[in-house]
């Protein structure tokens, strides 16, 4: 587990320009994102603060992104606080919503913008923003995650439904990435915390090492390459409430209905669950080479609801019995969603304000049958 790097990473320079009283006409403005039935946390914003989230979407994916993007109207004054907090939401909003802009996290960069009010428009301010901070590698980088992602779906049968497309990238991300120890302990900045670990590689060059919220990035985006709406969820998750440490995992909207899942907690190693003191180690060894039953284990926390995650207790389903005795591999666990009370401490905006998940019709148990 580790905690979701984006949040954290938004420290956002705010640079403002004297006042000039002066008017001029913007110009062209910004292009409106038309995704919305891909990204989820674009329509949780007020129609200032979707603006906002659009320019910082158009100038991220410019060719030059530190020259100044175009000029756009905002009705509140950048200089107040009430802005800096919109500006804030909207570019929590933006780096959830989009996975492809990892090489933000991965450099040492800041938003800023310059504005101006209009003299003869009193109450309305002419603003643009620029990136600060230096991308070497973003060219590279990205036509590289762009031909994982697609060499990824290559392989999935885009053609079946949208849960059993759902159910083949999630069992083939388990398969491809790997979990980066050496990132979840480290406090430094690695490609292993976003989809580009997950997808390629971490920042020591290992290919497809990532934690927790690489593996949440990757998910995301991978779903939404495929017409499926999700988003990332922060939280905390661990044995109880008061052991659980930063985590990061998953919403998927199917047919309407919103599920969660943990695709980093379902990548369960065989040779890491095996515990070596463990009184039934012959039956663990058996259960573990147990096609079906492994099968169950990898997709415990998959299309699961809100209630379920929150205060996971596997019970019998999970034990794996024969005439010698019987083991289990899951225990209880809790996931706990960050809250509105948290936002100013973590810079997640957009948790609190993700759907409950209460979509029964394709957990796993039904898309197995």
């Amino acid at each position: 587990m580790n905690k979701l790097p984006i949040a954290a990473a938004g420290i956002v320079a705010l640079l403002t320009t004297s006042v000039l009283f002066a008017y001029a006409e913007p110009s062209e403005g910004i292009t409106p994102a038309e995704n919305d039935a891909v990204h989820y946390c674009r329509t949780n914003l007020t129609a200032e603060e979707q603006l906002l989230y659009d320019a910082l979407l158009a100038c991220s994916l410019s060719d030059d992104p530190t020259e100044k993007g175009a000029e756009f109207q905002v009705s509140t004054d950048p200089a107040s606080d009430e802005f800096k907090a919109a500006f804030h939401r909207s570019y929590n909003a933006l780096l959830f919503d989009h996975p492809e802009l990892f090489w933000l996290y991965a450099g040492d960069s800041s938003f800023q913008y310059t504005y101006r009010r209009k003299l003869l428009d009193e109450g309305t301010y002419n603003i643009a923003f620029q990136l600060i901070g230096t991308f070497p590698d973003r060219d590279a980088q990205l036509e590289a995650f762009d031909n994982a992602a697609d060499a990824f779906l290559s392989e999935i049968d885009l053609e079946e439904s949208a849960p059993r497309v759902a159910l083949q990238i999630h069992d083939k991300l388990i398969d491809l990435v790997s979990y980066d120890k050496e990132a979840a302990s480290s406090s430094d900045k690695d490609l292993a915390h976003t989809a580009y670990g997950a997808l390629v590689a971490n920042s020591r060059g290992e290919e497809n090492r990532a934690v927790c919220d690489g593996y949440s990035y990757a998910y995301e985006y991978l779903l939404q390459k495929a017409g499926i709406r999700s988003t990332v969820i922060a939280g905390r998750a661990g044995d109880d409430e008061e052991t659980a440490g930063p985590h990061s995992w998953n919403l998927v909207e199917l047919d309407g209905q919103w599920y969660e899942v943990d695709a980093t907690w379902n990548d369960i190693s065989g040779e890491e669950a095996l515990d070596s003191e463990a009184d039934y180690s012959e039956i663990a060894e058996e259960a573990l080479n147990n096609a079906w039953y492994t099968n169950r284990l990898t997709h415990y926390l998959f299309n699961v609801t809100t209630a379920q995650i929150s205060f996971f207790e596997p019970g019998m389903k999970y034990r794996y019995s024969n005439d010698r005795g019987w083991v289990t591999f899951l225990s209880d666990s809790v996931h706990i969603r960050h809250t509105s009370e948290d936002s100013d401490e973590t810079g997640d905006y957009m948790t609190p304000l993700a759907p409950i998940a209460e979509g029964t019709d394709y957990s796993f148990d039904n898309l197995s049958d």
